[in-house]
């Protein structure tokens, strides 16, 4: 950290009491005064860690993961913009600032109510109110600011003279220590709201008091034999108030049988008592639930806060782990290439090691004469001198021109994944209460996720789908997928007024590797089948939403050419009596001849659907692929 004047610390210290809302759910002031203070390099060493210190004091927990987010997208912005060189004005900090705050109430507002259009929206006036007001508190703040910067140093008297590949490194060693030290700081944030949560469970002594003083206030106050209760026999008197009210935490209302014998007989407001200490007890076990709950909420806000910190170490790991392996490669394909006509200026060959060794190439090139060349054609060519299978990356150029252009290539992989599904809603309903996604990752990877909403019907779906949903636009992101059902896990816990649960089951294959991870939350069998063998994945774990910390079973396996995954709803398993439903599954599987997903998936619906009884009790719902090796994955 750098060192710090007396008007640094103002600063910064000013930014933990602005943060409030000045109208229900908004915190314009806080949010403009954050971005124009951290504009100043010299106050950027604690500022974070005192806004956020200040909004968990000041913000309610409802919208406090929302201006986390706000935050934190202004810190990457203005990093990004520091490593490329380029000025952080303060148009561009404004325009980032405000596009933050339209996304995160749209997002943020959607994730919590429910995605409608109405909502949308709603949320999306919200933010163009708050935006705007921001908008405006971050100009005047700017102004402000000028009292409390130094001069600008010279440019001559900053910029070293570093070679270009030591200047880079030192621009990644900076941006990784950058996303260090926010990490730690939401770590430290999130272990404080932690401890400062209370062990105890039930009743505490101190509820006991209020109840107890309450009760006899209430009664006794003015009570003619109060001298013959409270003095003469107070003893007594004391001991049997205070097990009675230590008898309906775990007995419910009391009668007047469990009244102690001695109170009984001296007390002529018997009836009264037990009304008023039944109505006590109920108001204090009340306020129990609601601080639970409250406890519960505060847990998965600091869960949540511990997830960013996770993330953005896994970023940190993922810019550390991308190596240089340009090397030999590099050198032949500038020869061979050259030999076809395509000059190379610069070239580039990394290793993702997070995904098995999968090569990238980036090449600045052009064509020396001749027609345009298509990058397929170019991939062939690096195919050839590198002995992998390298194909264009999608969404890049198509075709390499006589001016130099930016091209990028990634290594194929080694297998591809056929699916299918079989689907059926319960007796009685139009639509199901499962939801289902095959996502197809960048990374190479296939997530299978198959959600089963608590319930049945319209409700039930709107449930599992948003599930789906949201995790589909985490992993999207770039959110680790465990990262991401912890977040989920909390969005389920803090979900409106009433309780949410919901299953979770995953099936993650690698298509580089082979590998294929399973993980488990609440959810039913999953079956792998290679050579008329067949292997049932089964977990104990509770749904999404029981408690703050998510419960899940992880399982991998290695997977082959041929073998083929089926996933099931309980609604599937429980077709089956006596709980035989997963013998009665894998012993179909075992002979069944079908390769074709769809066509086993059909199957496996069609034999749950053959046993006993009339109608469809659960919605019910096959998942089914098969892992094929591509035919010239390796050249």
């Amino acid at each position: 950290m750098k060192h710090m004047n007396m008007k640094n610390w103002m600063v910064v210290i000013l930014s933990g009491f602005l943060q409030r809302a000045i109208l229900p759910g908004i915190n314009p002031l806080g949010t403009a005064y954050f971005a124009a203070a951290y504009r100043n390099p010299a106050d950027r060493g604690i500022l974070p860690v005192i806004t956020l210190i200040g909004m968990a004091v000041c913000l309610p927990s409802s919208i406090l993961l929302k201006y986390m987010g706000i935050l934190v997208g202004l810190m990457l912005m203005i990093g990004i913009l520091e490593r490329k060189k380029a000025p952080v004005t303060r148009t561009k900090t404004l325009a980032a600032l405000v596009l933050l705050i339209l996304s995160s109430n749209v997002g943020y507002g959607l994730a919590l109510s429910g995605i409608s259009r109405m909502y949308a929206l709603r949320h999306l006036w919200t933010g163009i109110f708050e935006a705007s007001g921001a908008a405006v508190a971050f100009l005047l703040f700017g102004q402000v600011m000028k009292v409390f910067e130094g001069p600008a140093p010279k440019a001559e008297e900053t910029a070293p003279f570093f070679k270009p590949e030591t200047r880079e490194r030192a621009e990644e060693d900076f941006v990784r220590a950058r996303l260090k030290d926010m990490s730690a700081s939401f770590r430290k944030l999130s272990r404080m709201l932690r401890d400062e949560i209370p062990e105890e469970k039930g009743l505490s002594d101190e509820d006991m008091r209020d109840a107890f003083d309450e009760l006899t206030a209430c009664v006794c106050e003015n009570c003619g034999r109060r001298e013959m209760c409270w003095e003469k026999e107070y003893d007594d008197t004391y001991h049997s108030t205070w097990r009675l009210l230590s008898l309906f935490p775990g007995n419910g209302p009391l009668e007047k049988k469990q009244v102690p014998s001695g109170l009984r007989r001296r007390c002529v407001n018997m009836d009264r008592f037990l009304r008023e200490t039944n109505r006590v007890m109920q108001a204090a076990q009340m306020n129990l639930s609601w601080r639970d709950r409250l406890t519960e909420n505060r847990l998965a806000f600091a869960g949540q806060i511990g997830e960013v910190a996770e993330i953005i170490d896994d970023l940190s790991v993922e810019l550390k782990e991308r190596e240089d392996g340009s090397g030999k490669l590099a050198d032949r394909l500038i020869r061979k290439l050259g030999r076809q006509n395509i000059k190379i200026k610069k070239i580039s060959v990394t290793e993702e090691s997070s995904h098995s060794r999968r090569q990238r190439i980036y090449m600045l090139a052009r064509v020396k004469r001749g027609r345009c060349v298509m990058t397929k054609d170019l991939a062939d060519q690096i195919s050839k001198a590198a002995g992998r299978r390298f194909i264009p990356e999608p969404g890049g150029r198509s075709v390499a021109r006589r001016r130099y252009t930016t091209l990028s290539f990634v290594e194929d992989a080694r297998y591809q994944l056929i699916q299918g599904t079989a689907r059926r809603t319960k007796e009685g309903q139009t639509v199901s209460g499962d939801s289902y996604a095959f996502i197809y990752l960048d990374s190479g990877q296939v997530l299978m996720s198959l959600s089963d909403g608590m319930g049945s019907g319209q409700r039930a779906k709107e449930e599992s789908e948003m599930m789906i949903g949201l995790l589909e636009q985490m992993v999207d992101t770039g959110f680790g997928r465990r990262s991401a059902l912890r977040m989920l896990n909390s969005v389920m816990l803090l979900h409106g007024d009433r309780q949410v649960f919901s299953s979770m089951d995953l099936t993650v294959v690698d298509l580089y590797s082979g590998m294929c991870e399973f993980i488990k939350i609440g959810a039913s069998s999953t079956f792998i089948v290679r050579d008329h063998k067949v292997e049932c994945v089964t977990s104990g774990s509770l749904p999404m939403g029981a408690f703050p910390e998510a419960d899940w079973e992880g399982f991998t396996r290695n997977l082959f050419d041929g073998d083929r995954i089926f996933m099931v709803s309980d609604g599937v398993i429980n077709r089956f009596p006596d709980g035989t439903g997963n013998a009665r599954i894998a012993g179909l599987l075992e002979t069944m001849e079908e390769t074709n997903p769809n066509g086993a998936a059909g199957q496996i619906l069609a034999y749950a659907l053959e046993q006993p009884g009339d109608r469809a009790d659960d919605d019910m719902t096959v998942l089914a692929c098969m892992i094929c090796k591509k035919p010239f994955s390796v050249v």
